[in-house]
């Protein structure tokens, strides 16, 4: 009997929807982080090899921009967005973190004029994923970007050159 009793509960447990899980906050230190574009404007083939002999390398055909950055204790709280919140005229609005879940909404009225939204899961104290999406107009030009971003924690003290952006 004892051991049916312990089958049934653990055929119970197994069926309950696990919780989320909370992460409190990231690691303070240096991060690297992927962004993937989707939705840029097409550059001619021979554009694109000058750009490279420059030392330029945009994000077409899947290629990613990968940047260190050092986060601070302060930072890695959590209770602000990590990103500077006049970066190219852009502020970060309703602003969220619940368990694992990052969310807000970006306005931009600099460079680029438009709005978007993100929402990034922590993966854990050292790495996360996400979407950012981005409406508008830049120069002129109508803006209607999707990207993949993610993170990882490098180490604990950062490179003397690497930016820390303060909110």
């Amino acid at each position: 009997m004892p051991n049916r009793i312990a089958r049934l509960c653990l055929c119970a447990l197994s069926l309950s929807p696990l919780p989320a899980l909370a992460i409190d906050q990231i690691k303070p230190g240096q991060w690297e982080t992927s962004v993937t574009m989707q939705g840029l404007p097409a550059i001619a083939p021979e554009q694109l090899e000058q750009l490279r002999q420059f030392g330029i390398e945009l994000p077409v055909g899947g290629n990613a921009i990968v940047t260190q950055q050092c986060i601070t204790p302060e930072q890695a709280k959590l209770k602000q967005p990590l990103l500077p919140q006049t970066e190219d005229g852009c502020s970060v609005r309703n602003y969220q973190h619940n368990g694992n879940k990052v969310t807000g909404d970006v306005s931009c009225n600099g460079a680029i004029k438009g709005s978007g939204r993100f929402d990034m899961t922590l993966l854990s104290d050292s790495a996360f994923q996400g979407n950012i999406s981005m409406q508008g107009t830049a120069q002129g030009l109508p803006v209607n970007q999707n990207s993949s971003i993610s993170g990882k924690w490098v180490k604990p003290a950062c490179d003397t050159d690497l930016p820390t952006y303060q909110p």
